[in-house]
């Protein structure tokens, strides 16, 4: 059985759209560019998915907090969060890592989602 919580990377989607070739070019040359990551979130029919990829994402945070960043790591803390989509605003030369982040948090949210349809016990 597939999790119940899922995402799709639509970033090249929505560059295709609205960037220029030029754009394109210069984004390869300079890694100090920024550059807006988009996830579709698939949540699926639980109301409790969002709740959870909620706590998830506070987790992350306050684990961030606790350890500090390394040098150039994005925090979790930055895209904004919506009932169906992810957006990161980042450096071109953090996009790996924020990809990481975002397969890090989905995990994280459907063990939490499975903690809470499990109830308290």
């Amino acid at each position: 059985m597939s999790d119940p919580i899922g995402f799709r990377e639509t970033t090249a989607e929505a560059a295709a759209s609205t960037a220029s070739p030029r754009e394109a070019v210069a984004l390869r040359f300079d890694p100090s560019r920024r550059v807006t990551l988009r996830f579709e979130l698939q949540l699926g029919e639980d109301p409790q998915a969002l709740e959870a990829l909620r706590y998830a994402r506070r987790a992350m945070i306050r684990e961030e907090r606790t350890r500090g960043l390394e040098w150039d790591e994005p925090s979790i803390e930055d895209p904004s969060l919506s009932h169906r989509e992810l957006r990161w605003f980042a450096l071109a030369s953090q996009a790996a890592w924020c990809r990481e982040k975002v397969v890090d948090l989905v995990a994280r949210a459907n063990l939490a989602l499975d903690e809470l349809r499990s109830g308290p016990r």
